[in-house]
């Protein structure tokens, strides 16, 4: 029997009724080890767990445990062996003890917004912390204390309203933690930085069930591995970050300008030539192209993003409000935390999504042929594609001052697309697959972490480039045993 269908099937059979938190739903059950070795876990064994815990241990005879499994990727449809629902450090500190001590396969969730289906696997235990969402901000420090479940809309809704603002990522329901130990890209990281160049602390579990403070004062090493080393060492409680102003009252100005696609070819020179060229590091400017599930064209996008002096606006954004006859055009003053929500529609919850990223170091025409030959319409699928320039304050941080690899990248491509018949998938996933073997050879070697959907560890080593030497002694001091596996993984080698 193949391991997802053992750990399936002896889930559902040894299921009773369908009763939340009730005890006689416990059962021996299934699972399988960090070595990917079929283990049973005894039910007392786990009994002892749930009575160590605050929050909640969910099996497959809870009520709650087929929509607590679900992440945001829908086309990962997985089941575990355990649910921790985590109410506490100590409740994080007792699920990953109990993990490594019957070396068991571990997924850790925050919003669980992995593009690539990490936060969540087949018999293991998701250690999940999405009941952990508290935030608190002193406003006199402008510092910001978030919960490593926490989502982006959490800090925001904070910190906006106060005019700061911790550069994050672009929809409003991802996951703080996944984002920051990815790197953090988002609207102004030109200015700003990447999430990561913000971050000032944090709490963190280690594998071996220690609890830490990392910063660059305690624990300096630990502190530069997770900032764009992932999930690699530890599962971080609590993030402390530095805050910054933010226009009047979080005012930015922003929007999008929609052209028709045939278009798309002028719109790409255009993009490439502006954004290579003095743009100030206060713009951001994305470029893309969305095809709708109907079968028919879609359109083409410029996005903007300027945080600076108002005064200024008009001068600054003519290159771009003065190119091309575009169809609408809604560039003007909104409140940065509605900008924050403005995509969260288009990356709705249980779609289907193939999506993967890479760096983009010189310009290359050709990509653009790759791209657009490839455009087409598919009933049912919804295809979608942008490119963000990269530079400002992400390149004044030194290669080698974080984890975060490719500070030097001019741009950063995202292709894709999401369905929601999951009979697609197959078809789907090699079409996505298609796309990128054409794309690849104008890229760099090189991804954003958190854009990871199916590359192996060799590409993860190379994207890791100079500093994965250091990332593996990293590996090698806090989780030789690799239970930390589930991410873009650093393969301890003691």
């Amino acid at each position: 029997m193949k391991r997802r269908e053992f750990i399936k099937s002896t889930l559902i059979v040894g299921a009773s009724a369908y009763m939340p938190l009730a005890r006689s739903s416990i059962q021996d059950t299934a699972a399988i080890s960090i070595t990917g070795e079929e283990i049973i876990l005894q039910r007392s064994e786990i009994l002892e767990l749930m009575d160590a815990l605050e929050g909640n241990i969910l099996t497959a005879g809870d009520y709650w445990y087929n929509k607590n499994r679900l992440v945001w990727n829908g086309v990962w449809d997985k089941y575990p062996a355990l649910i921790a629902e985590c109410s506490s450090k100590l409740d994080i500190v007792n699920a990953l003890n109990f993990a490594r001590e019957h070396n068991l396969l571990v997924a850790v969730r925050g919003g669980g917004h992995s593009i690539s289906g990490k936060s969540t696997c087949d018999g293991g235990i998701i250690i999940d912390l999405s009941r952990m969402r508290r935030v608190s901000v002193d406003l006199e420090r402008k510092i910001a204390t978030v919960e490593g479940g926490a989502h982006l809309h959490d800090l925001d809704s904070k910190s906006i309203p106060h005019g700061l603002v911790c550069p994050a990522g672009v929809v409003s329901h991802t996951g703080i933690a996944g984002l920051t130990l990815g790197g953090g890209v988002g609207w102004l990281m030109r200015s700003h930085g990447l999430t990561i160049d913000n971050l000032l602390a944090v709490d963190i579990v280690t594998p071996d069930g220690q609890l830490r403070r990392a910063s660059l004062d305690e624990n300096p090493d630990l502190f530069w591995g997770i900032r764009g080393g992932g999930g690699n060492f530890g599962i971080v409680i609590s993030f402390q970050f530095k805050l910054s102003p933010l226009g009047i009252k979080g005012n930015v100005i922003a929007g999008a300008r929609l052209y028709d696609i045939k278009y798309a070819k002028e719109l790409w020179d255009f993009y490439y030539d502006y954004t290579e060229s003095t743009m100030p590091r206060n713009i951001a400017i994305n470029a893309g192209m969305w095809n709708t599930p109907d079968g028919e064209e879609g359109l083409f996008f410029l996005s903007i993003c300027y945080s600076g002096d108002v005064s200024k606006a008009d001068r600054l954004l003519e290159p771009i409000r003065s190119f091309g006859k575009p169809i609408s055009d809604n560039i003007g003053t909104t409140n940065f935390l509605d900008l924050q929500q403005a995509l969260d529609k288009r990356n709705a919850h249980y779609r289907k999504y193939y999506i993967k990223g890479r760096h983009i170091d010189d310009y290359d025409p050709k990509m653009n042929e790759a791209l657009l030959e490839r455009w087409r319409p598919q009933k049912g699928r919804f295809d979608t594609m942008r490119v963000v320039r990269f530079g400002g304050a992400i390149s004044e941080v030194g290669e080698t001052e974080t984890a975060w690899s490719g500070r030097n990248a001019k741009w950063d491509i995202e292709v894709g697309g999401h369905w929601a018949d999951p009979n697609l998938n197959e078809k789907y996933t090699q079409w996505g697959r298609d796309y990128w073997k054409a794309l690849t050879p104008y890229c760099a070697e090189r991804i954003y972490v958190n854009e990871l959907m199916d590359e192996d560890q060799a590409f993860v080593k190379t994207s890791y480039g100079q500093n994965y030497k250091r990332l593996e002694d990293l590996k090698n001091k806090y989780d030789p045993k690799n239970l930390l596996s589930l991410n873009a993984n650093i393969k301890p080698t003691v």
